[in-house]
């Protein structure tokens, strides 16, 4: 019998590995942020075929929009250096947690709407004069060169900042929660992944503490910097969501709080549905919750926020692709003949959990506002070990209603069972999925997958990637430690931005009111971002790309890679925008035609 070097047998890893997936698989499923779909992926290949890059995630490089934005350029040159660390101790826990709203809305939880010791504070810095970051304010002038996600510029703060104005927040710091991640089958996913798995929690918050020091330098804090304090979690952050440790990820959100913490910044894949919902109740602001339908973030408003699409968000922009450039002509992308000659006959499959049959209702009552039906309709258990079954059983009922596109709204790994079952039963028709980045399309039948659409292009080029540029900044010299840093960077940037915008109040309440003010901004990696009441989820633009086996990944310069459709066109998620998506009952432009 092969043993593994901790002493777990290879029979025994493999079993855990595939409930880990299957685990991991449920919570991220269908819109996980690109990185954390790399890492699912990657624990399934043999560590030897996998080494880590520093090469960068995202649909794009920095390029005009014609989005939602209005078409303005993507950041401008880097500015100087920075190199300061957070530093300092976060004040003592007060006053008690906040009681969590279920009707959503500006300020609707307890704990965050008020603003003790808040008396004479002075206003936010004048929009005028030079700022922390040495740029010189004026119209249009961003409060940072290196980011086409920064606020509006504002001058240096100096006066009262109101002390302590809501829990986790002093005269001089604003403390942050990170949960170090804690599960028993911990040993055996990284005996097997390998070099491919994600670096030790301790990496993540090296690239957080260094971009920390950075956005500490140059963002105004009116007085204060951020302070990151990590912590042991109680809970299996596996097992939280098949419905297990349910007290401990409540133990763990009353921990978060008891450091001090005004928001946690946990790795999305360390985090789960009871931990976030446990901050929200505990009044501390989870910056991580990905995918889910909208109505979730309305419920645990001002707590939850996340820099990726919400699930409510794919529908739109399913609506989009579909109702402007697909209904009504031929599934011409498709690999069967006589396909391509038919009028595209849609069938969708999603997971069987709750909140994803609630987006596959968005998703059919965007697609019959153009009068598209769902011709064929299933989903499937979230569990690895059953794949092989559930996939041939979904594509012969496919293939039996004559579908000639599948939307796959789906977590990473089932594709992969689901172009095999299709080649097996000569099924080739147009496949639709989120985008899982590069290696995951590797790992899809190449005779299917050649056919694939998907809501991301292709990868930027590592000096296009501002996440990594942003790094060199803080740490001329060094280089990130862990291979998912960029989801360290865009969650930062996002908090920050909302930090500078609450003004020197600062509560959950007007840390809400301060992204809710904050302008559209112009194209960057993750698309252009947009603000308002109720816009937990900034990204409003995406760019649609189609599967080449033979493209060099601009990633990790690997055969295999997404590439863009209409030349890289940025497109309006919203359905408001449908008209930008170019001549109604026209065809997109992929598959280098």
């Amino acid at each position: 019998m092969e043993v593994e070097p901790n002493g777990v047998d290879a029979a025994q890893v493999e079993q855990i590995v595939r409930a880990y997936i299957a685990r991991v698989a449920r919570r991220y499923a269908p819109l996980a942020v690109g990185a954390l779909a790399v890492l699912m992926v990657v624990i399934l290949v043999p560590s030897t075929s996998r080494t880590p890059t520093q090469s960068s995630f995202g649909p794009s490089g920095i390029q005009a929009s014609s989005g939602a934005s209005g078409g303005v350029a993507g950041a401008s040159s880097a500015g100087s250096a920075g190199t300061a660390a957070g530093g300092g101790t976060a004040s003592s826990p007060a006053g008690g947690p906040g009681a969590v709203a279920t009707t959503g809305g500006s300020g609707a939880a307890a704990g965050g709407a008020s603003s003790p010791g808040s008396a004479g504070v002075a206003a936010a810095g004048s929009t005028s004069g030079v700022a922390r970051s040495g740029v010189h304010c004026g119209p249009g002038v961003k409060q940072v060169p290196w980011s086409a996600y920064a606020p509006p510029c504002v001058a240096q703060f100096s006066g009262n900042n109101g002390g302590a104005t809501s829990h986790g927040v002093t005269a001089r710091t604003i403390t942050l929660s990170y949960r170090v991640g804690n599960s028993a089958q911990d040993a055996a996913v990284y005996a097997a992944a390998g070099a491919a798995a994600p670096a030790p929690d301790a990496d993540y918050i090296a690239d957080l503490n260094t971009f920390i020091g950075l956005f500490n330098k140059d963002f105004e804090l009116y007085g204060r910097k951020v302070v990151l304090k990590s912590y042991q979690g109680q809970g299996d952050y596996i097992l939280e969501d098949e419905g297990q440790d349910q007290a401990q990820a409540q133990a763990d959100a009353v921990t978060a709080r008891g450091l001090g913490a005004f928001a946690d910044v946990t790795f999305q894949l360390k985090g789960s549905n009871p931990y976030w919902t446990g901050l929200a109740q505990q009044g501390v602001i989870a910056m991580g919750p990905l995918g889910f339908p909208e109505s979730y973030y309305q419920r645990y408003a001002p707590y939850w926020w996340s820099f990726t699409p919400s699930g409510t968000q794919g529908a739109d922009l399913l609506g989009n692709s579909i109702c402007a450039r697909a209904a009504g002509l031929p599934a011409v992308y498709a690999g069967d003949a006589l396909y391509q000659k038919q009028t595209r006959k849609f069938g969708l499959i999603t997971p069987e959990n709750p909140e994803y049959l609630e987006v596959a209702n968005e998703i059919k009552g965007q697609l019959s506002g153009c009068g598209v039906t769902i011709a064929k309709q299933v989903s499937y258990a979230i569990d690895v070990t059953s794949y092989e079954s559930e996939a041939a059983s979904m594509v012969a009922q496919m293939k039996a209603s004559g579908v000639t596109t599948v939307i796959c709204f789906c977590d990473p790994i089932v594709p992969i069972f689901l172009s095999n079952s299709a080649s097996s039963e000569n099924y080739f028709p147009e496949w639709f999925e989120p985008n899982y980045l590069d290696p995951q399309g590797r790992l899809e039948n190449q005779n299917e997958w050649s056919h694939a659409l998907s809501d991301g292009g292709q990868y930027p080029s590592q000096a296009n990637n501002e996440a990594y540029r942003a790094f060199k900044l803080a740490d001329p010299s060094g280089s990130p430690a862990e291979l998912y840093y960029d989801e360290a960077y865009f969650t930062l940037v996002q908090l920050f931005i909302g930090l500078q915008a609450a003004g020197p109040d600062l509560t959950p309440a007007t840390f809400e009111r301060g992204m809710d003010s904050l302008p559209a901004t112009p194209t960057g990696m993750e698309g252009a971002w947009r603000f308002g009441p109720g816009i937990f989820n900034p990204q409003a633009t995406v760019q649609i790309g189609w599967w080449s086996p033979t493209d060099t990944s601009q990633r990790d310069g690997k055969a295999g890679s997404w590439q863009n459709c209409d030349n890289g066109q940025w497109l309006p998620i919203d359905p408001s925008g449908r008209s930008q998506w170019g001549p109604a009952h026209t065809q997109l432009s992929c598959f280098g035609k």
